[in-house]
């Protein structure tokens, strides 16, 4: 019997716990001064906006050293230059830049040169990381409609065939955030 109570104790723990290991969505008007805080890697605008309320809005968490995330720049890149889509605003984030304790700044001067973003670049942080639900994977991207809430988000699991963001899945993304 005792066993059976430290059971269900240990279950309504681990449950709870998984709770609030689920992050609720959070709006982008409350991540947006957090982003616009944080120190700006590369801007190709004039000025150093961060998107503005009533803007559909794509995120997308990357590093230097990521291969789907090049791969997955091209996309964005796409799609900043296809024209369809000039309310969107996009922005990168960089996280988990010294994996493992390599540093190495001439990495992302090279990812720079060879990804050319046309969309503004900054520098991400822990609480950044937890704000956006817990970011441990790149790439990631997230998407906000005009209304500022997540209408679609892509994270690439470990070992996945998929590893990256496409520009059809963004004009799909971006479509469902117009009507959001």
């Amino acid at each position: 019997m005792r066993y059976l109570v430290f059971l269900a104790h240990a279950c309504v723990l681990y449950l709870g716990c998984l709770r609030l290991a689920v992050a609720e969505p959070v709006a982008w008007q409350a991540l947006r001064p957090l982003v616009a805080a944080a120190p700006v890697i590369q801007t190709p605008y004039a000025s150093n906006d961060v998107p503005q309320a009533g803007q559909p809005v794509v995120v997308t968490f990357f590093a230097s050293w990521c291969p789907p995330c090049t791969d997955e720049f091209k996309h964005l890149n796409a799609l900043v230059d296809s024209g369809q889509y000039p309310r969107v605003q996009i922005i990168g984030i960089n996280l988990h830049e010294d994996f493992g304790g390599v540093k190495n700044p001439g990495r992302m001067q090279r990812f720079l040169s060879h990804t050319t973003p046309g969309f503004p670049l900054v520098k991400g942080s822990e609480e950044m990381k937890l704000a956006f639900g817990n970011i441990d994977r790149i790439p990631t991207v997230v998407v906000y409609g005009a209304s500022g809430d997540e209408v679609w988000r892509f994270v690439h699991k470990r070992g996945a065939t998929k590893t990256h963001v496409t520009a059809d899945e963004l004009k799909k993304a971006l479509t469902q955030a117009a009507s959001n």
